[in-house]
């Protein structure tokens, strides 16, 4: 089958690339490391000038990902976040930046208006591939970040539990999704282990995303009435792909 790489990922295999030019840090520090944004957007630049169109400074493409509202998991806090830069937390304003430091964390700041004091964060994808996890940089609380018009649907529900099994492609790829949202892709050459998600958005549009090491595949799902057979279509083109169970 042809792989499709996701958009999110697509941006975050540039950030990794261009986070390796960042000052290697220390470790250990009682405070938050030094900025590298300025070093790594201006490589992009150069990197651009050099004849590689298309980039946008990667502090730019971390902003960004972040473009939506969010509910912090497990918990009551909103996060509205806008293009401009601007965005609420439970209705409160702030401003964010994105960026790098010396420790090679892509980082978000938080700043409450009319507040001196900031949040503070090393930003990474967690496992699923539609959040974010955020690891406090200055003595606050990790949280992670889950978009609010998704429905993160558990293996046991009915909409998702026909997914868990043994599944093959017509080029005889074999996908082995485990109730635990672990999943084995099994190739002709190798196996590859990663994590798997369902989720259905707000529009009703059951979604089925794939993580694995350096990427991520995202499809909107039609599993068939006894679960022997779904349906995957990458989002934005017409191209179905059919697996059986099996």
């Amino acid at each position: 089958m042809h792989w499709r790489w996701t958009a999110m990922k697509k941006k975050m295999l540039i950030l990794a690339l261009a986070a390796v030019f960042c000052i290697s840090g220390c470790g250990g520090k009682d405070e938050p490391a030094a900025s590298t944004t300025d070093e790594v957007d201006q490589y992009a630049e150069q990197m651009e000038d050099s004849g590689k169109q298309g980039l946008i400074a990667p502090s730019e493409a971390v902003k960004n990902l972040l473009i939506k509202t969010w509910n912090v998991d497990g918990g009551n806090d909103v996060y509205k976040m806008e293009a401009d830069g601007t965005g609420t937390k439970n209705e409160d304003p702030f401003t964010f930046e994105c960026g790098f430091d010396e420790d090679k964390n892509i980082t978000l700041e938080i700043k409450l208006d009319g507040s001196e004091e900031t949040e503070l964060y090393a930003l990474s994808s967690d496992e699923t591939g539609y959040g974010f996890n955020l690891a406090s940089l200055n003595g606050g609380k990790d949280i992670r970040l889950v978009p609010a018009d998704l429905e993160f649907l558990d293996m046991g529900d009915e909409r998702a539990a026909g997914i868990v099994g043994e599944w093959k492609d017509p080029s005889g790829n074999r996908y082995v999704f485990e109730k635990d949202n672990k999943v084995t892709i099994k190739g002709s050459d190798n196996d590859t282990e990663g994590t798997y998600s369902a989720v259905q958005d707000a529009d009703g549009t059951l979604l089925l995303k794939l993580v694995v090491p350096g990427g991520s595949l995202e499809f909107a799902y039609t599993l068939n009435e006894d679960n022997s057979q779904i349906e995957l279509c990458s989002p934005g083109t017409d191209v179905v792909h059919v697996w059986t169970k099996g």
